[in-house]
């Protein structure tokens, strides 16, 4: 078995090689092949350099730099793109998802094309973030027929599903609920599982501003618009 972990990193120089670490000693006990795509967003700190002299050190880890910053949906996408291995999951640079509980997602892969990853809860959201998860949530069931408890975490796909679909979203509160939105449409199984979400405890997350909140929605009602026209 093998995989592709794809990390997207925008200014993350405090929590990249403690993020690296833990992926490397999560992966290697659990898969014949594995290889961490480091997604070096156009960072203005550290980060690109760290990324590669831990690529240089570990021959697991592939970085790509991107010139300028694009956000995080647009890496992940770029990842999804770019990975070797039959299966593919994605995290955040925070660490927000154990990579060890793969453990139990992968045996799960057998009946399915898609396994999502579903927290359990959200330790450490502000009020506000709280407020914005549910509220889309609620627009992402109220316009699609994809009834999941969680579209924005992370998910552990085969590379093949991802090979199949064109998916237009490059926001980063869209990109992951297209993908699976178009992978329901074209009869791909999809389960989901409960797993833990561990809070950052370093630096800045930008997801939850006003404007990767406008972006992603107007991305949403974008697909939303095009997929009735072409179901008419």
């Amino acid at each position: 078995m093998e995989i592709s972990a794809i990390f997207p990193a925008y200014n993350e120089e405090r929590n990249i090689r403690g993020a690296m670490s833990r992926a490397l000693e999560a992966l290697r006990p659990l898969f014949d092949r594995f290889e961490i795509l480091v997604i070096d967003d156009g960072s203005r700190d550290a980060t690109g350099k760290i990324a590669d002299a831990l690529a240089a050190e570990h021959p697991e880890i592939r970085v790509i730099h991107n010139p300028v910053n694009l956000g995080a949906g647009a890496c992940v996408l770029i990842g999804f793109r770019q990975a070797r291995c039959e299966l593919v999951i994605h995290n955040a640079m925070d660490y927000p998802f154990d990579l060890r509980e793969l453990a139990w997602m992968v045996p799960l892969m057998e009946d399915a094309d898609i396994v999502v990853a579903a927290r359990k809860s959200r330790a450490g959201y502000s009020l506000y973030r709280k407020l914005t998860s549910v509220v889309n949530v609620a627009l992402l069931r109220l316009l699609f027929d994809l009834r999941l408890r969680d579209y924005n975490f992370t998910q552990l796909y085969r590379k093949s599903v991802l090979d199949s679909l064109e998916i237009e979203a490059r926001s980063t509160a869209f990109l992951t609920p297209e993908t699976l939105i178009r992978a329901h449409d074209k009869g791909y199984r999809i389960k989901e599982v409960e797993v833990e979400y561990h809070p950052r405890q370093a630096g800045v997350a930008t997801s939850g501003s006003p404007r990767v909140i406008i972006r992603s929605l107007r991305d949403m009602l974008r697909f939303w618009y095009k997929r009735a026209r072409e179901r008419q």
